[in-house]
């Protein structure tokens, strides 16, 4: 039988208060947040990144991938399974609904974990949470991460239940992570760090086990994507695409250059995180002075450690870098200790108040300016696409044709955005783009100049726009 575990004891200072005023406070702040971030916009009119699409339509659709070809190089094998079942019947906009929807629950989830006290606290907790410049990255890929947002959310929600006994805790630390790997990695150090937010009142003891738990979940993952590629690939392994820039450490040489691009990932993520990482750094210094917060500050920081680590170790063996969009845990490094204050002393609460202010304004600009930068181009691109089938109303099998720079064809950039262009002609108009031939190609190339869409008579030719800075 499995070992019963103590509850947490409530916090001296705080009063008996219903659920229902906690749970208005924090769904009043989201709301508020949700509306001032401009994510509206994505919810209604979403920007879909060309390799989302095969997540989101029927096999054999014109112009996308198999979604086992992502699975073959990435191992997603329970978003596969997602696709299978709810994916391919849905749309853009309720693909990005539900992972919206599933990642909000995620928010609340984590936020209850806190058990702060105070209306203006517990809000400006739950705004800062929401308002991940890592997560709204995400966006963009509904149909491929929904999977794993509904992972976080149901793996949070049921960790305070799991946690109330010993062996109920591991095999939750081992389905949530083993589920995080079949979808999205990344996922499961997030739960980590949300299992030991929740166990911080918890004996060192537990904590390790709970970390070793989740290395052996994560390992049996890899473990498991391995076995299921061998059979459904004819023991070929894990398929990494070369855009990717595989280097199987194999020598010194070999770590030397992947220690070169792990450094260049920790640049990226720090620019891409601005000044709020001197926030979090600050909150946890003063976290780590207030003795009342100290032993909860140590132990989720093992948990980011561990997760960061991994992702270190990552780009070691492999030399793939995690873009920074994967790098989930570090938003959660710099929030949690601004959490954690909330239960110190008087300046430790104001401080983390403070803190908590200040990164929920950077993190609001952050989604503001990504959204928008993002619906900007989503605009452009629905003006190229009218103004190319307009004439389809009158000549319904007349052909769209692209143009671009060989440059940018050759480059990922310039692939992304014209199989995003492509695809937003097939979903506006049904249209089947091709590329140009020989003659079409140079007649664009003397007209481009004069604007993106050009009638040539026969077909409607399209010169595909630069790749936006976004990309």
């Amino acid at each position: 039988m499995s070992e019963a575990l103590p509850e947490h004891p409530p916090a001296a200072s705080a009063p008996a208060r219903s659920a229902v005023p906690r749970a208005g406070v924090v769904l009043a702040a989201l709301a508020l947040v949700v509306l001032v971030s401009g994510v509206v916009a994505q919810l209604a009119d979403p920007f879909i990144r060309r390799d989302d699409w095969p997540f989101l339509l029927p096999p054999d659709t014109p112009g996308t991938a198999h979604p086992m070809e992502k699975v073959r190089g990435e191992g997603r094998w329970l978003s596969y399974g997602w696709w299978l079942l709810v994916g391919q019947r849905g749309t853009p906009v309720s693909a990005v609904i539900l992972f919206f929807t599933a990642y909000l629950l995620f928010v609340v989830g984590l936020w209850r974990l806190f058990r702060v006290t105070g209306v203006v606290a517990e809000g400006l907790l739950a705004g800062a949470l929401l308002v991940s410049p890592l997560w709204i990255r995400l966006i963009y890929w509904p149909g491929t991460l929904s999977a794993s947002a509904v992972v976080a959310a149901a793996g949070v929600w049921a960790l305070p239940w799991a946690a109330r006994r010993r062996g109920t805790l591991v095999g939750w630390v081992l389905a949530v992570t083993l589920l995080a790997v079949l979808t999205y990695p990344p996922v499961g150090g997030l739960l980590l760090i949300a299992a030991l937010v929740h166990l911080r009142d918890r004996s060192w003891r537990e904590v390790t086990l709970v970390a070793g738990t989740f290395l052996v979940g994560f390992g049996t993952g890899i473990g498991v994507v391995f076995v299921l590629h061998a059979v459904a690939f004819d023991g070929v392994g894990l398929d990494i695409a070369q855009w990717r820039r595989p280097n199987q450490l194999s020598s010194l040489h070999d770590l030397k250059v992947n220690t070169r691009r792990q450094y260049r990932q920790y640049v990226l993520l720090l620019g891409t995180l601005g000044w709020p990482v001197a926030v979090g750094l600050g909150s946890a210094c003063v976290a780590l002075v207030d003795p009342r917060v100290r032993p909860a500050l140590l132990k989720v920081a093992l948990a980011v450690a561990l997760v960061a680590g991994l992702e270190c170790l990552q780009t070691l063996l492999t030399g793939v870098r995690t873009n920074v969009r994967g790098s989930l845990w570090a938003w959660l490094a710099l929030v949690v200790p601004a959490g954690l204050l909330l239960g110190g002393s008087t300046w430790s609460r104001r401080i983390g108040a403070a803190a908590l202010v200040l990164l929920t304004v950077a993190g609001l600009q952050a989604w503001r300016w990504d959204i928008g930068t993002h619906q900007v181009t989503r605009r452009s691109y629905d003006a190229v696409v009218a103004g190319a089938t307009r004439t389809l109303v009158d000549d319904p099998g007349r052909e769209v044709v692209f143009r671009q720079d060989p440059a940018e064809r050759r480059s990922t950039r310039g692939r992304i955005t014209e199989g995003t262009l492509r695809m937003m002609f097939y979903e506006q108009a049904g249209v089947v783009v091709r590329w140009c031939r020989a003659d079409e190609c140079r007649r664009l190339a003397e007209l481009a100049a004069r604007g993106p869409v050009h009638d040539l008579g026969t077909v409607t030719g399209v010169i595909v726009p630069s790749p936006p800075a976004v990309l």
